[in-house]
């Protein structure tokens, strides 16, 4: 067989094992999302202290907060898709402008309400979080005005896994029925150490996949075509 012709099958295996990949993801994703919405963010509709609980004082924030998420969290996945985006991409851009709006809305009322929080120790990470998440979602806004597609699509992979640490926060409760065991030193506040972990690792991931692993790539790459032409 040609070298060119299993060049190419071997590019159409890794290219369908990747949509494969991406597609077992998003749907996950998207699965969880929907548990997350369903479970702990639809009961806030019924508008009593019975439901909010100790977040009465602060429930028109914390009602601003769930709603912006649930659509974020929602409407999210759905700016990845490349049919919507090469097909349709006005819907694209609606997409993308409900999507920043529902974030840079939802997390600053999150922080108010962090801000009255009984967890000392969480108002910190919760804190930088939100900054955090708002300066990402900012960024990838701006530079898709300023028709940087690639560097907007990577920021907006970034404000998304920001964003789904909502769901992170709730995995070890809802999924393994009692929380993980986590070795703490004294003084030190559980739900700290899961604020920290649940938008530290996937931000981190996202810059491993989005720069480390390219960048290595491109390195590989360069070495073997340096290589290819010393022979």
């Amino acid at each position: 067989m040609p070298r060119s012709s299993a060049n190419h099958r071997l590019l159409t295996l890794n290219r369908s094992s990747r949509y494969l990949l991406w597609g077992t993801f998003w749907s996950v994703a998207m699965i969880l999302a929907v548990f997350f919405v369903r479970r702990d963010a639809l009961k806030y509709v019924d508008w009593s202290e019975a439901v909010y609980q100790r977040f009465w004082p602060n429930r028109e924030f914390l009602a601003i907060h769930v709603a912006g998420a649930g659509i974020a969290l929602l409407m999210g996945p759905l700016q990845f898709v490349s049919a919507i985006r090469n097909r349709w991409p006005r819907i694209h851009r609606s997409i993308g402008w409900v999507y920043v709006a529902a974030c840079l809305t939802s997390v600053p009322a999150a922080l108010l309400v962090s801000l009255d929080s009984s967890c000392a120790l969480c108002v910190p990470p919760f804190v930088v979080w939100s900054v955090t998440t708002m300066a990402v979602t900012g960024l990838a806004l701006l530079l898709a005005l300023l028709g940087r597609h690639r560097a907007h699509r990577d920021f907006m992979i970034r404000s998304y896994a920001l964003m789904y640490a909502f769901v992170f926060v709730r995995l070890d409760h809802h999924l393994i029925g009692t929380p993980l065991e986590i070795p703490l030193a004294e003084g030190i506040q559980r739900n700290a150490v899961i604020l920290w972990l649940a938008w530290v690792i996937p931000l981190l991931a996202c810059e491993v996949a989005l720069v480390w692993l390219p960048t290595l790539q491109k390195a590989i790459r360069a070495r073997r075509q340096r290589a290819e032409l010393s022979t």
